[in-house]
């Protein structure tokens, strides 16, 4: 899902703002810094890190880390999870494409490759449109119940790509609207070293006993959509409030709803807090803290 901000809503609503002589250059917004922490009622929780710096006058490049601990109901087995990611991108005056590739490991139970990339267009200053690309290549080991007290051991892979398109519209000068929506087409295979059968609760590629909004980007999803929109309170604050719904790839729908504040705190910081709620495919709810903050310099 293209990551349709707050911050990228305050760029639209800002749009026009700036005088005919003071134009930036298209990758003047790329030097930041970002921070994100997320925790939900069940204490699955992520913590991530990014940075960018422009390249030129059109180009960035950006590289980012993170982590994120859940545990699967079904079996009690944790999963905590690294990731890194690096990327870049180049922008014109109306329009921007980057590409970013972001790997997720977990020892021998999990490894997971995905690349992204994305192409905006800016047919006027209000609006914003663009597409979307995506790869994932996963492979997980874990156990499922054998014949008598002896578990299986198997290995999960998926693999697939997706597209999707996204956009926004400044509807007044304070209020900018959003959506995307992103088809995954995913292949699985599934290997037993021993004869056995039963579910894939130990496995963390399609257990759906662990997904919450704080690590659906580890999930397999055949389908995302995103609906949000950012009110501009005062030159300083802004409110986001925004749904989506995720298509989980063995099936059950993910749905959550969260709002957010962006706070300009002064000396090129901006924070980020907000809450949210999310509804597992088995009904189960929960919610969740967010907290972030960014840099620009």
């Amino acid at each position: 899902m293209h990551p349709l901000t707050p911050a990228v809503c305050l760029a639209l609503l800002f749009a026009g703002t700036a005088h005919a002589g003071d134009t930036p250059a298209p990758n003047a917004d790329k030097r930041a810094l970002h921070l994100a922490v997320q925790r939900d009622a069940q204490r699955n929780h992520s913590t991530a890190a990014g940075v960018s710096l422009p390249v030129g006058q059109r180009g960035w490049v950006q590289a980012g880390v993170g982590q994120s601990r859940s545990r699967d109901d079904a079996t009690g087995t944790t999963y905590k999870p690294r990731q890194a990611s690096v990327g870049g991108g180049v922008a014109g005056d109306r329009w921007q494409a980057s590409v970013t590739a972001g790997q997720r490991r977990d020892g021998s139970a999990l490894r997971q490759t995905d690349v992204a990339a994305a192409l905006d267009w800016k047919p006027a200053d209000t609006v914003n449109v663009g597409v979307d690309a995506t790869h994932r290549n996963a492979l997980a080991r874990g156990t499922v119940p054998g014949s008598g007290s002896t578990p299986t051991a198997v290995a999960q892979r998926v693999k697939g790509h997706g597209v999707g398109v996204h956009g926004a519209v400044a509807v007044t000068p304070r209020a900018t609207v959003y959506a995307a929506t992103v088809r995954n087409h995913y292949k699985t295979t599934t290997t037993q070293t021993t004869a056995g059968g039963g579910l894939l609760a130990g496995v963390p590629l399609l257990g759906q006993n662990r997904v919450t909004a704080i690590n659906r980007d580890e999930a397999a999803l055949d389908r995302s959509h995103q609906l949000g929109a950012t009110y501009r309170v005062t030159d300083r604050v802004a409110l986001n409030g925004e749904v989506m719904q995720d298509k989980l790839h063995d099936g059950g729908t993910l749905r959550t709803v969260q709002m957010k504040a962006a706070i300009a705190a002064g000396a090129g910081w901006t924070v980020t807090p907000g809450v949210g709620r999310s509804r597992g495919p088995n009904g189960e709810g929960t919610n969740y803290g967010v907290l972030g903050a960014s840099y620009a310099w």
